[in-house]
């Protein structure tokens, strides 16, 4: 026997529809264009072809090796990837939100009887099955509204978002790691120079302790050549606690225990100081991990509006049920039914227009954040050249100042021994030597974190090529 729900009213459809067609008109914000077509000023290496990696652009494998080990190990990285598989989670939780619902259900009832065998008079027992039943239900939500359809959209944007804030964290990590191995390495490079300079300040001590028992020098110039070999002992003393600290800053950002950390050193003069291209600035949109990721919000918000407005419609829900139940001495005895319910919001219009109200507010700060991102990316990148081009202009000017300090500490030294210059000429131009070789190795560490600082600026994420064409950021009515 099949039996079947009188078909929903035309009228109660009608009735709802116009309901639903009363849902406010969100308040929602226009993602802004790019204006700007090109640099303030020019690109640094217009022609050079892009690495892979930072490690590639300095030329390190130990800085590569400690980068891959990173993103197996760093804390943050894999919390990045589980909230990655979060959003992965509510991506399946929104799709099956499309799918029917099947459910199948089954019992079974076992009665003893006792009876009294009429040929022999014996009494016996038997068991009883007759209330043994199975059914199975399905039910249906059709998207009159599209509502499920655009929260699938929602949170499939929103692992997308995950997956860029993770590639984002990524050249951040791997960025930290090779800024803090130009630290150590520009430190270990100060150690062999201020050791060099105590060595020198020392043997001059010596010439003047030498010079006062002959009378030619008095105390207070031996008295203030002491002073400054002490200054070098306590500058020392600091660099070396700088070194200490990039070694464990090193192995907080690779994921390992820093008593059992032992880095590599590294010339500061291997790395390679060669910046890398630069690409318009309206082409950062499809780079930037940050920028993709922010857009990503936008859509996901757009979604969460679509489906706020979406609950102001009605819901149509079809069901089907076959149950039958099964009596072990008899046939079955089977039914079925199917259904249509019609659901429309009457008296909760008040909370669905403040879930439309919340959901546009998050739309618009979306808008914002993105915009945030864009500007952002834009500053990084100036300021970024900016640094490669003034650091590298410095560099040039040291080096000058270096040489020069050398001849003329050089000459100083001669003529004072020969007793044609003053202590003070001497004095002064040792310490313009000190101060022109340490500001010279801190160039170098400013040239090659400009150069670390362009590359990071300049990131591209893992699945965006350079020929991906970016849909129009001009959203509708959530959409």
């Amino acid at each position: 026997m099949i039996c079947r729900k009188p078909p929903v009213s035309v009228a109660a459809i009608a009735v709802g529809l116009m309901l639903g067609g009363c849902a406010p008109t969100p308040r929602l914000a226009v993602v802004p264009d790019l204006i700007s077509q090109d640099w303030s000023e020019p690109s640094p290496a217009e022609t050079v072809e892009r690495p892979p990696s930072v490690a590639d652009l300095l030329r390190s494998p130990e800085i590569a090796r400690l980068t891959e080990l990173a993103l197996t190990a760093n804390p943050n990285l894999l919390a990045a990837q589980a909230r990655i598989d979060q959003a992965l989670g509510t991506l399946r939780i929104a799709r099956g939100a499309a799918l029917p619902l099947v459910s199948i259900s089954n019992g079974a009832s076992l009665t003893r009887v006792d009876r009294v065998n009429s040929a022999t008079g014996a009494l016996g027992s038997t068991f009883d099955f007759a209330t043994s039943f199975a059914a199975i239900d399905a039910s249906y939500a059709v998207d009159l509204g599209g509502g499920i359809s655009a929260g699938k959209r929602a949170a499939k944007e929103r692992a997308r978002a995950a997956q860029f804030d993770q590639q984002e964290l990524a050249f951040q990590l791997a960025s930290d790691i090779a800024r803090t191995y130009v630290q150590r390495s520009t430190l270990e490079a100060r150690l062999a120079l201020i050791d060099r300079n105590i060595a020198a300040t020392t043997r001059l001590q010596r010439v003047l302790e030498l010079r006062q028992r002959e009378g030619f020098a008095t105390r207070v110039d031996v008295g203030l050549q002491v002073i400054r070999v002490r200054e070098l002992a306590a500058e020392r003393s600091r660099i070396d606690e700088a070194l200490g600290q990039t070694r464990t800053a090193l192995a907080l950002l690779v994921g390992e225990e820093s008593p059992r950390f032992v880095p590599v050193s590294i010339d500061i003069d291997s790395f390679s100081r060669t910046a890398p291209p630069v690409p318009k600035p309206s082409e950062i949109v499809i780079f930037r991990p940050d920028v993709l990721a922010a857009e990503a919000r936008i859509r996901a918000a757009g979604g969460d509006v679509k489906q706020a407005r979406a609950a102001f419609l009605p819901r149509l829900d079809l069901s089907i049920n076959r149950s039958s139940q099964t009596v072990l001495s008899g046939g079955p005895l089977a039914g079925l039914t199917i259904g249509a319910s019609l659901f429309a919001p009457i008296f909760n219009r008040s909370r669905l227009k403040g879930d439309l109200e919340i959901a546009a507010a998050a739309q618009r700060e979306a808008v914002q954040n993105y915009r945030q991102a864009l500007l952002g990316a834009l500053a990084d990148i100036e300021d970024s050249m900016s640094a490669v081009h003034h650091a590298s202009n410095r560099g040039s000017i040291l080096a000058d100042i270096d040489r020069e300090s050398r001849r003329t500490a050089s000459l100083a030294q001669q003529q004072y021994l020969e007793g044609d210059a003053d202590l003070r000429d001497v004095l002064d131009a040792q310490d313009l030597l000190i101060r022109a070789q340490d500001a010279r190795a801190l160039n170098v560490q400013e040239q090659l974190e400009a150069t670390i600082a362009l590359y990071r600026a300049t990131r591209r994420a893992a699945d965006v090529t350079p020929g991906r064409r970016v849909a129009s950021r001009s959203p509708r009515n959530g959409e």
